[in-house]
Formats: structure tokens, sequence, C-alpha cells
């Protein structure tokens, strides 16, 4: 088939329309924007594990599915323990559908766990759903430390994101910068 103007035309509207349709991440408010600007998103648990002093100061942003979730009341507020299990990310916005949508990667970096804190009037029972286990976190942190292989994170801004606002089971998602990662965690181990 010989392209002539009208089906040019049809084929560059068509590629402009798909192109709309992803776009980059935008952080919701504005704490969100400031961690978003000022955090790393070439880091990933397995630098941290390999190296902590290396990025035990650096702001790091991970994307994480809530496994675990924990509240502990406290003397004027409460204590939320996460443990999230990580996922690559690609920063990008899925507009194709309503409501928009977050395809982390099928693929991540083990678990990562954080803390964050309410004020002892916060509607407990709310955050209880947020903080449900199947949600998304958009975990906004410094390392801490490394615990049987779970990176501890101090948290500076969490996002949740509901289980109707993402796809974690149809994006293979690997980072050219994590691929060292995968291959040393899929590698055959030595034989003594």
């Amino acid at each position: 088939m010989k392209f002539t103007p009208v089906y040019l035309i049809i084929f560059i509207t068509f590629a402009i329309f798909l192109g709309g349709c992803v776009v980059g991440y935008q952080p919701m408010t504005s704490l969100e924007r400031n961690a978003f600007k000022n955090a790393r998103l070439d880091v990933y648990p397995q630098d941290v594990k390999s190296n902590l002093s290396q990025f035990k100061n650096e702001d790091i942003a991970w994307i994480g599915i809530i496994q675990e979730s924990e509240f502990y009341e406290e003397n004027s507020r409460y204590e939320i323990v996460l443990l999230l299990e990580h996922r690559y990310f690609d920063w990008k916005v899925d507009r194709t559908g309503s409501p928009n949508l977050l395809f982390p990667s099928t693929e991540g970096e083990g678990l990562f766990q954080t803390r964050w804190y309410l004020k002892k009037d916060a509607d407990l029972e709310y955050f209880m759903n947020r903080f449900e286990p199947g949600n998304l976190g958009i975990v906004y942190a410094t390392p801490d430390t490394v615990i049987d292989d779970v990176v501890l994170v101090s948290a500076d801004y969490i996002r949740v994101i509901d289980k109707g606002f993402f796809r974690a089971d149809q994006v293979y998602y690997i980072p050219e910068d994590a691929m060292d990662h995968q291959r040393k965690k899929y590698s055959p181990k030595p034989q003594n």
C-alpha cells in the first residue's frame, strides 16, 4: 500500500494520539513535589544492600506493594510500620483509560520497610484502609539499615495508591541501570 497524503495524515494523527496517552509521573501535593524533586530515582534496594554507607544520606523514591501494615498506639500519635515489596517503575502514567493507571513492573528487588506517624486525632480507620496490604506505596525516604536482606528506610513522604489505580502484573520492566542486579539475582550459585 502506498502512503498517500490522507493516509500519512491519519497515521501522524494516530501516532500523536498514542504518544499523548502516556505521560510522566506527576506528584499530587506540594510536599510530594518537593520530595520527588530531591529524590534519586536511580538507586535500588540492591545498591543499598551492597553499599549502605554510600547511600545512607541519599534521598530515594521507591515503589512497592504493601505486604504488611501494623499500627501501634503511642502517647501522642500512631506509628505505622509498613513492609513493602519493591517494584521497578518507569515513572510514567497511562492516561488511556479512566482512571489513569500506573504500571509498576512485575520485577523488583525484594522487601523494604518504613515507618509513618499519624497524629492522635487522625481518622485511624481511614488510614488502616489506605495502608492496607495490596495497595501501592510510593515511598520517599533515606536508607537507614539492612536487616536480614530487608532495607529499612526513614520515610519523608508516602503516597498510597489504591488497587484500582495500578496494575502490577502486566509490565515486565527492568531499568538499564538495574540489569546487573537481576543478573546477580538469577545467576547460578557457585558449587563447593
